[in-house]
């Protein structure tokens, strides 16, 4: 060993065994060497109690810096996120009777739209995307109340009462007008379901050929 290498080495070890410095303040004394090099140098060294208290207090001040550094962080994002948002719905404002037409339509094109020539369909799971499309069906179809229809499809073992609940609130429409409750059976060997939803998924359902052929005739304009 080069006397060179031989002096780094001694260096090395006199940091850590008089000094009792970790690794990392070893590498800021010598950047050209990796903390493999170092370890391997000093392995044999056993630090005085003191010593090792001092490094034991170090790593833990670092790991409560870190929390504390994503702890900021985190609460940055949720209000960079609440901020963006804000703006992104003060720019929106509140829906002309235009843009209720237009959101509906894309909405019903994207998520409803089937090749029924005599009824109008929609399911979803998301209780705002229902909000919305009831809000356009009322408002811009202007559907009969006692032409709103709806089933609800659910997961073995969720309440079905708690369910018909929530969603006759969410719709508006009244639970007699709420058809049989189709249960999705597992499609997995072992029986268990994935992704299950807790308040299922409900099925809006319109019987009226005219207000479809509206209703196409918008999907159509969006083209």
């Amino acid at each position: 060993m080069c006397m060179y290498r031989l002096s780094v080495r001694l260096g090395v070890r006199k940091l850590r065994s008089e000094d009792g410095l970790t690794f990392k303040e070893i590498k800021v004394i010598f950047p050209y060497l990796s903390k493999g090099t170092i370890s391997s140098w000093v392995r044999d060294i056993n630090l005085q109690p003191k010593q090792e208290k001092r490094i034991l207090e170090k790593q833990l001040k670092r790991r409560g810096e870190f929390r504390e550094y994503n702890r900021q962080k985190h609460e940055k994002a949720v209000r960079d996120t609440k901020r963006i948002m804000l703006q992104a719905k003060r720019e929106i404002g509140s829906l002309s009777r235009r843009d209720l037409t237009i959101a509906g339509s894309a909405l019903y094109w994207a998520e409803g739209y089937n090749k029924s020539i005599y009824t109008i369909e929609f399911a979803n799971s998301n209780p705002k995307v229902i909000l919305l499309i009831m809000r356009f069906f009322r408002e811009i179809l202007e559907i009969r109340e006692d032409k709103l229809k709806c089933k609800m499809t659910l997961h073995p073992g969720i309440s079905k009462s708690e369910c018909l609940k929530f969603w006759s609130n969410i719709t508006g429409i009244p639970v007699k007008q709420f058809n049989k409750t189709w249960t999705k059976r597992p499609k997995s060997s072992s029986g268990k379901m994935h992704n299950v939803l807790y308040k299922g998924t409900v099925v809006i359902r319109i019987c009226d050929v005219q207000k479809l052929r509206k209703l196409k005739g918008y999907i159509e304009a969006l083209n």
